[in-house]
Order: C-alpha cells, then structure tokens, then sequence
C-alpha cells in the first residue's frame, strides 16, 4: 500500500477535494459511495492494462493540456461514439476539436456514466452507476458487504459513540457523513487513507468481475438504444490515462483559422466542413479497432 505520504506527491490539493467528495452522500443507502478510478490502484490490482484508440472532445486550449498530460497517470474521459450536435456544442469544454489517441482503459461504458474527477483529475465512480448503469447487479453484488464492513470499521476506529456493528445502510450513510463533518486535518488525512487502502482490498478481492464490468465494452463499442423509448445516449465514456495523442479533428467553426498550418502544436490534424463527418470518422475507426 502506498503512505499517506505518498498521496499527497501525487496528488498535492487532493485531501481538500476528497474532504467533500468522499464523505457526501446525499442519497440512501449506498448509492453515492464513491469507488476510485486511480490509476496506480488499477496497475496494481490488474498489471496489465487494456490498450486502445479513443477520441476526447475538447477546444483549442484543451489541445494545449492534452499535450502536457501524455504518458502520465492523469486520466481523461473518451469516448467510441458521439453525436454531431453534442461536438459542436461541447461536454466540459467549448467542443470543435476531436482529440484522436490511443490510452489504457481504466473504466468503458456504453453511455455517459458521470465518472467524477477530483481537483487533480483522478476519477471517481458513484457504486450506483456501477450497479445500475454499468448493470453490476448481480456480478458484484457480493462486493456491497464488504463496502458496508469497511465504512463499519473505519466508523468504529474512529469511535463513533453508539454506531456499533451490524448497521443498517441507511445508519452506514448517516454515520459517514457525520464522520466526515466531525473530524478534519491529520485525523480526516488518515481516515481517507484507511478508505482508500480498504477500497483497493476490496476490489483486488472482486477483481475479475470488475475487470469484465470495467473493460467489456472495448470488444463491444456500440450504441444500443433504449428499450422504452428507442433513442440512443449521446455519447459512450471511457476513461484513460497514459495516453498518446495522433492526431486532431477540427470542426467546420474553427476550420478556416488553421487553413494555411501544417500542425497543431505539433500534431497532424483534418479540417472538416460537417460535424457529422467528424461523428462518422469516430464511430467507423472505433469499430476497426475491435
């Protein structure tokens, strides 16, 4: 396990972020509990990672970050498929710019499963999203208990007057939200440094369930439509790190200032006139890499 110290190297203004994040859960029973997407966690629970091409929807300014985050553990949110309105409007960003790169899958999904980054870009997962969006359901539902026996016992290392073992979910909830606004500075520190420790046990112990929930989509990367009301989700997510750009797609909004550059910092890139065509160019080279 890696030292609280060793926390705060990779990640300086994390514990303050974490102080909010880890301990507000605002709905019942476990749902909001948050499973960490990190990638040193990752490498060591399954060592060899999973390799493919991706797209990342940014602007100009993003073009520029992207660049400085290649090859590092940082990990940003891809996708296989998207829709032409949503390149030119934008997800986190102003949109126009297709990122193409190859990166280690942390975590695919067929839909947009609101993977949560902390102020330093690790990524977290609600346990709802992966029980139901994610359709865990029955493939990890024997992970809940053990979910419910870390909050336990760091709740009882930590003194929490009458919160005695076996609680129920909602006790659980209510017991580590009270935790979190009780307690701050080194004690907090220590106690999210027990969570995460306790989270990487746990998912080294459910590791291949979770490895098929998290990387399955790779073989599949297509759009299926809601079965009530026929319509398909926008955009897939897939979340990598350590990742190399090849290339930039630009929109027909930003086309004519780069008519007369040969590289986009360095990057080859293709100008478009239809937004549809860059969507179409995603999804066709997403599914040759099958």
């Amino acid at each position: 396990m890696k030292s609280f110290k060793g926390y705060l190297k990779e990640a300086p203004a994390w514990t303050q972020s974490l102080s909010t994040m880890l301990f507000d859960l605002p709905r019942a029973e476990l749902a909001d509990v948050k499973i960490p997407l990190s990638p040193s966690i990752f490498s060591r629970v399954w060592p060899k990672p999973v390799r493919s091409k991706v797209f990342h929807l940014t602007d100009f300014d993003g073009v520029k970050k992207l660049k400085k985050m290649q090859g590092k553990k940082r990990s940003v949110s891809a996708f296989y498929n998207i829709d032409p309105y949503i390149i030119s409007s934008g997800i986190k960003s102003e949109g126009g710019y297709v990122v193409e790169m190859d990166g280690d899958v942390l975590v695919a999904a067929p839909d947009d499963i609101s993977s949560q980054p902390d102020k330093t870009g690790r990524r977290w997962l609600s346990w709802s999203t992966l029980i139901r969006e994610m359709g865990g359901g029955s493939k990890i539902k024997k992970m809940e208990k053990d979910i419910e026996n870390l909050l336990e016992d760091i709740l009882i290392k930590n003194d929490m007057g009458p919160y005695k073992k076996k609680l129920t979910q909602n006790e659980l909830n209510k017991g580590w939200s009270y935790l979190g606004k009780s307690v701050g500075g080194k004690e907090k520190s220590i106690i999210i440094k027990d969570y995460i420790d306790g989270m990487e046990k746990i998912m080294k112990k459910h590791s291949k369930q979770l490895r098929s929930l998290f990387t399955d989509y790779v073989d599949n990367r297509e759009l299926t439509p809601d079965p009530d009301s026929g319509e398909f989700e926008l955009w897939d997510e897939i979340v990598v790190n350590n990742f190399k750009i090849k290339k930039i797609h630009i929109g027909p909004e930003f086309g004519p200032d780069f008519e007369d550059e040969d590289d986009i910092d360095g990057f080859p890139f293709e100008l478009y006139q239809d937004v549809g065509d860059m969507a179409d160019y995603v999804t066709r080279t997403s599914q040759k890499g099958k």
